[in-house]
């Protein structure tokens, strides 16, 4: 039996022509989803009794010192609308911070749960940095409420360098679809 090309090539391309009319493959998508973005600050406190961030494990260093490999930092730090104390709280910050073997070099993973103006949920995010860099970037994973869906990055950079009281500032640049 011999076979046919040009039935063959009508057959594929009538197929994916349904594929892309069916609107899974569409700009259509595309417009279904809005850049959000917004920054804030996560505030740290290293001084007992309200601290915020503790070395749970590791061979020797400290919070703001020198660290060595697989020293293990959790954290549950508040999230505030600006760089000062006495902003709005608009969250909490948790998770971990692991360090390699560069010594400023570090993974972190956590979850911030954020409510601001017309949001609320949480947004995890993980990434290697240089806390000595002026600014890194850490990849979001997920989210949930307002946030589920988001896929995106955030941009941070150290603002305050007291090693009793840091604070980092986030600036979210995200994707979410419309709900």
């Amino acid at each position: 039996m011999a076979i046919n090309y040009g039935t063959s090539t009508l057959a594929v391309f009538l197929s994916a022509l349904c594929i892309l009319s069916s609107g899974c493959w569409s700009p259509v998508c595309a417009m279904e989803l809005k850049a959000v973005k917004f920054s804030y600050y996560l505030h740290d406190d290293l001084v007992p009794p309200n601290v915020t961030a503790v070395l749970v494990a590791g061979a020797g260093g400290s919070l703001t010192g020198q660290s060595s490999l697989g020293n293990i930092i959790v954290f549950d730090s508040f999230l505030r609308k600006t760089s000062s104390n006495a902003s709005a709280l608009i969250g909490h910050g948790s998770g971990e911070i692991v360090t390699l073997n560069d010594p400023v070099e570090r993974f972190i993973t956590f979850v911030h749960d954020i409510t601001i103006s017309g949001y609320s949920g949480t947004i995890s995010a993980s990434g290697r940095f240089n806390f000595t860099a002026p600014s890194w970037e850490l990849g979001i994973n997920s989210g949930t409420g307002s946030f589920r869906g988001a896929r995106g990055y955030f941009t941070a950079s150290m603002i305050s360098l007291n090693p009793s009281f840091p604070i980092l500032k986030y600036e979210a640049n995200l994707i979410l679809p419309h709900h």
